[in-house]
């Protein structure tokens, strides 16, 4: 969308639509300025998970959102206009107060403004000692049972590997976990042996599509098949199922330049899904590493096992259908 375009819409709204923006990023909606008011406000009414932010290009808050919870309000709510599938216009139910909004837009520059002074302020983990310890239980059960179930799987997998170019199966990164941490995060390899020789690099082309991907582990990464070895990160304690997900240190220095507070995420073991990994797509920019990031933070101050199950379930449908994540 144009930011000119988007900057005249949201300067003469009066507070009785609410305008939804397509994002570059695939399956989310952005709403700047007073729509983003109303849809932080709806989306608190139906217990829906909203990202509060600041947008420094266009100088306004803006709340972003998955394509469901958009679906979800084109049907609570009359659809005014919807242009190109760009831009979606609803009703209010009633009209939002430009006071109301304003101090909400004190309190997002006054945050936004902390992180540019890169003040850490300390984000408290959302599930108390008792749902951790559950979580970490249910883990393990789980882990322990899809290993056994799975195994089949495995063996295949292996041979494939090994049938395409006779090089190691089982590929091990160092990636930092809980408490900062170093652990080996392992996987089925997808890339050929020396992928790296010159050093650590982001996978290019939304992952799938790297050129240095193997024959097999093309098909691997497309059917998200080259995870499942961290199944046995989460057997052993190195993961969970649902949290952040791990980062190398060489790309946690360079994020830390840009935002201190990812030491935050040393307080929970990092996952195999996440909540970004849902609404934040594939990440192969420092661009949506800092977004990642956003998402990751609202995850810890936020999760519930209603949370977790809700993004487990989001992840097995996005697999099933298809869904690049």
């Amino acid at each position: 969308m144009n930011i000119d375009k988007i900057k005249n819409i949201e300067t003469k709204n009066d507070g009785g639509k609410i305008y939804l923006y397509r994002s570059a990023v695939g399956g989310q909606w952005v709403a700047y300025g007073l729509s983003a008011y109303a849809l932080r406000l709806w989306t608190k009414a139906q217990s829906r998970d909203s990202l509060r932010s600041f947008s420094t290009e266009l100088e306004m808050p803006c709340v972003v959102v998955s394509s469901f919870a958009v679906n979800d309000m084109m049907k609570c709510r009359p659809v005014v206009e919807q242009i190109d599938d760009e831009m979606v216009v609803l009703e209010a139910e009633h009209r939002f107060e430009q006071t109301d909004y304003e101090r909400w837009v004190k309190k997002l520059r006054d945050e936004h403004h902390q992180s540019n002074d890169n003040e850490l302020a300390f984000i408290k983990d959302g599930m108390n000692a008792f749902e951790r310890n559950v979580k970490r239980i249910s883990d393990l059960i789980v882990s322990a049972i899809a290993l056994v179930v799975f195994s089949p799987l495995f063996l295949i997998c292996y041979l494939a590997i090994k049938f395409d170019d006779g090089g190691p199966a089982i590929y091990a990164q160092e990636r930092i976990g809980r408490f900062g941490r170093p652990f080996n995060i392992l996987k089925f390899r997808s890339m050929r042996v020396d992928s790296e020789k010159n050093g650590p690099q982001l996978s290019t082309q939304g992952g799938a599509n790297d050129s240095r991907l193997t024959r097999i582990g093309r098909f691997l990464r497309a059917h998200h098949l080259d995870e499942l070895p961290q199944l046995w990160n989460v057997f052993c304690g190195d993961m969970s199922f649902v949290g952040p997900r791990p980062e190398r240190k060489f790309f946690i220095d360079q994020i830390l330049e840009h935002d201190s507070r990812y030491t935050c995420l040393y307080q929970i073991r990092p996952g195999i899904t996440s909540y970004a990994t849902i609404y934040n797509g594939y990440t192969d920019t420092m661009e949506k590493m800092l977004r990642r990031l956003e998402y990751d933070l609202y995850y810890l101050k936020n999760r519930t096992w209603m949370l977790d199950i809700r993004i487990l379930w989001l992840t097995f449908w996005g697999v099933v259908s298809g869904r690049k994540l």
